[in-house]
């Protein structure tokens, strides 16, 4: 089974979300880490099969755009919204006045188990 591969994962969130240079990479670099390992854990897989990566793309965009609604190019793809909402799951942005919080757990949390329909199909069973 073919394996998924984060710089295809990288080049599908750029293109949906329409980045076109290097500017945000860290960022979507480290959300792609970061959902990949989600996925891993969810899954009980250690390598990420290429079927996955349309699913991994969204789900990075998904917490990119909850995550970070200051960055304008990608507040802009979410259709300028006061709240995002993902599956059944709403969050609204949290704005420049109240503060930065970390929610990047929940958040990434709750995008995982909206996904969950998705990732069950490949989750291998723990013995």
């Amino acid at each position: 089974m073919p394996i998924a591969d984060q710089s295809e994962v990288k080049t599908i969130v750029k293109l949906r979300l329409q980045l076109t240079d290097a500017t945000h990479d860290a960022l979507i670099d480290s959300y792609i880490r970061e959902i990949g390992r989600r996925i891993q854990h969810f899954c009980n897989i250690t390598e990420i099969t290429d079927m996955l990566t349309d699913t991994w793309a969204s789900m990075v965009m998904d917490a990119l755009r909850i995550e970070m609604p200051s960055v304008d190019e990608i507040n802009e793809t979410a259709g300028g919204a006061d709240n995002i909402k993902v599956g059944d799951t709403s969050v609204a942005p949290v704005s420049a006045s109240s503060g930065l919080s970390n929610t990047t757990k929940t958040v990434i949390d709750q995008i995982v188990l909206n996904y969950r329909t998705d990732l069950v199909r490949y989750r291998k069973l723990r013995w």
